[in-house]
């Protein structure tokens, strides 16, 4: 075991304080060039797609989470008493 060689860390470089706060600032500045382009991005997207309002059929959909077949999500929450189940009767061997 005498033949081991044991390593020192790197010392960390000692950024400034000030260093620090400039490289920060360029990163907010990046990231809020970043957000304007997606928001520009967008809006030349929405002014392609025209207006959602103006599809086949308008507003002709159901409302939000009710299941095709009824009118809304409460009543088709209540159910009913009935058992719509199909069952097989078990054959004993």
């Amino acid at each position: 075991m005498a033949n081991v060689i044991t390593f020192r860390p790197r010392p960390k470089p000692a950024i400034l304080r000030d260093q620090q706060a400039a490289f920060r600032e360029q990163i907010e500045v990046a990231a809020q060039a970043a957000l304007d382009t997606a928001d520009k991005l967008i809006a030349i997207l929405n002014e392609m797609d025209g207006d959602p309002d103006l599809e086949d059929g308008a507003d002709d959909e159901p409302s939000l989470g009710a299941p095709e077949g009824h009118a809304s999500q409460v009543v088709w929450l209540r159910g009913s008493d009935t058992d719509h189940e199909i069952t097989t009767p078990e054959i004993c061997a």
